[in-house]
């Protein structure tokens, strides 16, 4: 059903929810794979897309049984902040649109584990982990301690905690934590900037007298990816849990096209314009070979 906003959505115990945003052949086959597989009713969630996606996803609501929303393009931390204010379901499944989920097993391990009333969340736990890729080298990324978070492409949520810690100042959005002088973060990010420009300053080790440990390490850049700040208020502040695998295993479950949404709205000039081109086509073929769509 085409909505003109969420408060029409009806009511429901669980909720799945999938966020569009110009790549309607990834989430054309996230929305398959969660029709298939989740068990549950289904949001999809187009963001500004100017691919047709709206229009597609209409035509899709004839025969498929799934809510379709039209939302302002935001950032992703935004939108999810917003989702959990507005959402009208006790426990939200997020899917990203760069996802397949693969078989019922992961879905059936998060439900067998949400109800309790001390977890607030169930899925894959990405991190803690040092950010040392050479893909980084040379950004302020390069280095970073990376917080503990759930892998938000599939996790599972309960509303009403998360509504708790949206109400105390927390939010999705990603944020640094610079902490090279913990009494001063602009005077931390000061030093970070400048030793980024600087590359004999990059390779100068700072004393670690006035950094906050984080799991026994006094990292200079902490990176809190979506997601990250409301895990820890609820893990830590409130002591409620989160039931995950190591998001490294993932694949066993479903598969993630890392990131293809991210390059398609950022990626103005087009550099990896093959690498989407790739992705989009192994949507179609999975889309074609297993669930009869042609796109």
């Amino acid at each position: 059903m085409l909505l003109s906003k969420i408060e029409d959505l009806i009511e429901s115990e669980e909720r799945a929810i999938i966020i569009n945003c110009g790549t309607k052949e990834l989430s054309t086959l996230a929305l398959m794979s969660a029709l298939r597989y989740a068990g549950m009713p289904i949001l999809l969630i187009d963001c500004e897309s100017n691919d047709g996606s709206l229009e597609h996803f209409s035509a899709l609501t004839k025969d498929y049984d799934f809510d379709l929303l039209s939302a302002p393009l935001q950032g992703h931390g935004i939108t999810l902040d917003w989702l959990f204010k507005k959402i009208k379901a006790k426990k939200t499944l997020l899917i990203d649109s760069d996802l397949e989920i693969l078989n019922n097993s992961i879905i059936g391990f998060m439900k067998d584990y949400i109800d309790d009333e001390r977890i607030f969340g169930c899925g894959f736990v990405h991190g803690p982990l040092w950010m040392d890729s050479s893909a980084l080298t040379g950004t302020l990324y390069d280095g970073a301690y990376y917080q503990e978070r759930p892998w938000i492409p599939l996790t599972f949520l309960k509303t009403s905690h998360i509504s708790v810690a949206l109400d105390a100042g927390y939010s999705f959005k990603g944020r640094f934590i610079y902490n090279d002088f913990n009494l001063s973060n602009k005077f931390s990010r000061t030093i970070a900037e400048l030793r980024l420009k600087l590359p004999v300053l990059k390779k100068l080790k700072l004393p670690s007298l006035f950094r906050d440990s984080y799991n026994g390490s006094k990292p200079s850049l902490i990176y809190c990816d979506t997601g990250a700040d409301i895990y820890q208020y609820l893990k830590h502040n409130k002591r409620l849990d989160f039931v995950g695998l190591p998001a490294r295993i993932h694949e066993r479950y479903c598969t993630h096209l890392d990131g293809s949404t991210r390059k398609k709205i950022f990626n103005a000039n087009n550099s990896d314009e093959s690498s989407m081109n790739s992705v989009e086509n192994h949507a179609k073929e999975q889309l074609l070979t297993i669930y009869g769509i042609s796109m």
